[in-house]
């Protein structure tokens, strides 16, 4: 069993318990920039208790839900709290992560593009402009010293580059305080071109 049948099956269960999502990270870079192999998932769902009491039945052998690590998850104030779904028999992981309800997770909702992952199966994956903004804010957490991270941004600027919502862009860079770095992304994208 590959990561792309765990996320099909997971995201089957998202979609069974009315939960909204996206697929960010490393599966959303790789979509809009670079390829690189990874063995987890990152989902990004607008969760809630109740949602996660119908989702929590649903998960069986082989896979494995923190109940108490998501149900911590979904009471902290923290950016980027999260919870795991391991495939306990390949080990792919989904890492769940809760979305807040605000502006900047309406928009990400509204502009995620549905990407036919099998023949007949689709799933919505994080824009080329929110991977950017996402693994920004990720590389600011990180204490601005992930290469990977940073490489990620960077090859998506690239790849995409003329396709980009820039003032949807720069609009959500201010708003995190990444307008810098974000510039700085794009000189490199540039002096490489």
């Amino acid at each position: 069993m590959s990561l792309l049948d765990t996320l099909i099956e997971v995201t089957g269960y998202l979609e069974a318990a009315g939960i909204e999502f996206l697929i960010g990270g490393s599966l959303a870079s790789s979509l809009w920039g670079q390829e690189r192999t990874t063995h987890d998932a990152d989902v990004a769902a607008l969760l809630t208790i109740q949602q996660f009491e119908l989702l929590e039945p649903m998960v069986k052998w082989p896979y494995v839900l923190d109940s108490q690590d998501m149900r911590e998850s979904l009471a902290s104030p923290r950016e980027f709290a999260s919870g795991q779904i391991l495939n306990g028999e390949s080990l792919d992981k989904i890492d769940l992560f809760i979305l807040p309800t605000d502006d900047y997770t309406a928009a990400q909702l509204k502009n995620r593009r549905y990407i036919e992952v099998i023949p007949g199966r689709t799933l919505p994956f994080a824009t080329p402009e929110d991977t950017v903004i996402t693994k920004l804010r990720w590389f600011v957490l990180g204490n601005k010293i992930s290469d990977r991270q940073w490489n990620d941004i960077v090859q998506v600027l690239e790849m995409q580059a003329g396709n980009l919502d820039t003032a949807y862009l720069d609009l959500w860079a201010s708003h995190f305080g990444l307008s810098e770095l974000l510039a700085e992304a794009v000189s490199q994208v540039i002096a490489e071109t």
